[in-house]
């Protein structure tokens, strides 16, 4: 999960208190190694689950309007299911920069009820087959899909970026 919790302090685990019992939000640049390990496999998974779905696409595929239509695409829900979680934790707990944030903010805003969907979709079965998003709505849509591309990239951008920062650091006497 990535925006870990401590129950007993009431912050998450990339919060400070600051004097005044306020919450202070730090970026990627405030995470531990422990955390930014985590947060790499996160994004390693996600990272898989968008080519198997970039594939699947790729492969073509006949749509109709049976609900089944969308069985081919679980890639795309645990795609989604993933970004979610990155990006409630870059909304609510401070997971980027400010500068890092502000450019994918609003598209971040547009497809995060979306992503919920499909993480819902992911750890509760639906009573029937209309309760869940249709990847033929996303295709029909053509806004979501640039915008959940944009999104990943821009996670997987600021993940390698601190990577790179990390490591140059390390080589400093």
């Amino acid at each position: 999960m990535l925006a870990g919790s401590d129950a007993t302090a009431g912050t998450d685990n990339m919060s400070t208190q600051g004097d005044t019992g306020a919450t202070v939000h730090g970026s990627l640049k405030d995470a531990s190694l422990d955390r930014l390990v985590c947060l790499q496999r996160h994004w390693m998974w996600a990272d898989e689950a968008m080519a198997r779905f970039e594939r699947e696409l790729a492969d073509g595929w006949n749509y109709d309007d049976d609900a089944m239509s969308d069985r081919p695409f679980g890639a795309y829900y645990h795609w989604c299911a993933l970004l979610c979680a990155f990006g409630e934790a870059a909304l609510d707990h401070g997971l980027l920069s400010t500068l890092e944030l502000e450019p994918i903010r609003p598209d971040l805003e547009a497809t995060l009820p979306g992503l919920r969907a499909s993480r819902q979709l992911l750890v509760v079965i639906p009573a029937s087959l209309e309760e869940h998003p249709r990847v033929v709505d996303l295709l029909r849509d053509g806004e979501t899909l640039p915008r959940l591309r944009r999104v990943h990239r821009a996670f997987g951008e600021a993940l390698r970026k601190e990577h790179v920062s990390r490591e140059i650091d390390s080589l400093d006497p």
